[in-house]
């Protein structure tokens, strides 16, 4: 038989590839037997984390704490009253710029016509006089004199009319302390609304609600962003109820706040039933985890324990909390997402040996 030039490349080919194959297997024996070993050690590792009494417990030296940034604070005391969200809406004030650029007209109708008014009085006397002194005038020209103070009268009382039932909405509309902004000439506490620093808002209470709870100042915001709060100070009782809303309603102006017109609002109001004594936990205590809030309460030196947090009644920066946190006890404020990690590595490698 004899062999060609093909059969000799193709003989070649397949030695080179049977030698390349063989050296690639050899080569790699070693890394496969050391990645193996890896993961065994990996496994092995002991965990900073552990379950202690049904709550997760994470341990980190003084060392580790400080290289982490992991930083603990006290709690303090707190009270909490008994309260319900109020809502509200900023208010369209058209109609109130409508009705004082009217009233303020109506004043300068009402000056023009009492001066022209005044003239025709004093003509109309001086006729008299005239006319009563051997009739140095006539009858006529008396009369004519007579009709024009009349006519001048009768202006002047319906211009004073006109104004006093543009004060009277005004006053219906926007009750009383609103109306004599709006009746001042340079009013200061109108100028903010006037020029769109400052927003008005009626807020709904409920009726069982004493009015007492109306608070000089309430910390309100938005419906669709909560987190935004902003002061809005009492203004005047509001004369107008709300169509959609049933209860009292009242007026709070909101100064440099970017609201628009129509927008939802609601603040937390006391209702003065009840108090409660307990703490607050800072907001950077808080993290989130399996749609719950939680915080790590410092147990000892090294050790921290993970303690669901209620966040449904919030104080200033934090939230109040009764029961299994107490007055000193610290808890971490800084790092403690670094300590949730390292406890659900700790779960991770608890599940990866069952």
């Amino acid at each position: 038989m004899k062999f060609s030039v093909s059969h000799i490349i193709i003989a070649l080919m397949a030695l080179v590839i049977a030698v390349l194959s063989w050296t690639l297997i050899y080569v790699s024996r070693d890394e496969l037997r050391l990645h193996g070993e890896e993961i065994e050690e990996e496994i092995d590792i002991e965990s900073a984390a552990f379950v202690e009494d049904g709550r997760a417990i994470v341990r980190v030296d003084l060392q580790s704490q400080m290289a982490s940034g992991i930083l603990t604070q006290p709690l303090r005391s707190a009270q909490y009253e008994t309260s319900l969200y109020v809502y509200g809406s900023v208010v369209d004030i058209a109609s109130l710029l409508d009705l004082r650029g009217r009233y303020v007209a109506a004043i300068g109708e009402r000056r023009a016509l009492r001066a022209t008014a005044s003239a025709a009085k004093l003509e109309y006397q001086r006729a008299q006089s005239l006319y009563a002194d051997d009739r140095n005038i006539s009858e006529r020209a008396l009369r004519e004199a007579e009709g024009r103070y009349r006519v001048a009268e009768a202006r002047l009382t319906a211009a004073e009319s006109n104004e006093s039932v543009l004060r009277d909405s005004l006053l219906t509309a926007w009750g009383p302390v609103i109306s004599d902004w709006a009746v001042q000439a340079d009013s200061a506490s109108l100028a903010p609304l006037l020029s769109r620093r400052a927003v008005l808002v009626q807020l709904v209470f409920p009726h069982q609600l004493a009015r007492s709870a109306a608070r000089p100042t309430l910390m309100l915001t938005p419906v669709t962003a909560r987190a935004e709060a902003v002061e809005g100070s009492f203004v005047s009782d509001a004369p107008r109820a709300s169509a959609a809303l049933p209860g009292n309603t009242y007026f709070y102006m909101v100064e440099g706040a970017d609201l628009r017109v129509g927008a939802r609002v609601l603040a937390r109001v006391a209702t003065d039933d009840a108090s409660f004594d307990g703490v607050i936990v800072p907001n950077e205590a808080v993290v989130w985890h399996a749609g719950k809030s939680w915080a790590y309460r410092k147990h000892d030196a090294e050790t921290f324990g993970r303690y669901e947090i209620a966040t449904d009644s919030q104080l200033g920066e934090g939230w109040f909390q009764q029961g299994l946190m107490k007055v000193g006890d610290e808890v971490v404020v800084s790092g403690a997402q670094l300590l949730l990690s390292e406890e659900l590595k700790f779960q991770i490698r608890n599940e990866n040996e069952d």
